[in-house]
């Protein structure tokens, strides 16, 4: 991969870093904020509780895509940025644009989506 390219792809991992970082700051605030605040009413109950849930699952999901773009960050910085870790061939650059944390080509991705991996 050129050096324009590497840049290209750091930078964009670290706009989408940066993005996912404000995003669980403010799920942060809200779960805080929700396990402060009562509810006035009984009904307001179940969807407080259920906003709350909400916002751990997608906290728990943006942690993971945060894991997934430091490791990509570290792989550009080692030179391995790119290749796919199931068959080592070079990950395409329309797959890298849409995801850049992307860790496998589309097809062992597909081949790890069907047999549950």
């Amino acid at each position: 991969m050129k050096k324009e390219e590497k840049d290209y792809f750091l930078k964009l991992l670290e706009k989408v870093k940066e993005k996912i970082t404000k995003n669980l700051t403010y799920s942060r605030e809200v779960i805080e904020e929700g396990i402060r605040g009562v509810p006035t009413h009984i009904a307001d109950y179940g969807t407080d509780e259920f906003k709350k849930d909400l916002e751990v699952d997608l906290s728990n999901s943006e942690s993971k895509i945060l894991q997934a773009i430091d490791l990509a960050i570290k792989k550009i910085k080692d030179g391995k940025y790119g290749i796919c870790e199931e068959c080592g061939k070079q990950i395409s650059k329309e797959r890298l644009k849409a995801i850049p944390y992307a860790r496998f080509c589309i097809k062992c991705q597909t081949e790890r989506e069907k047999s549950g991996k």
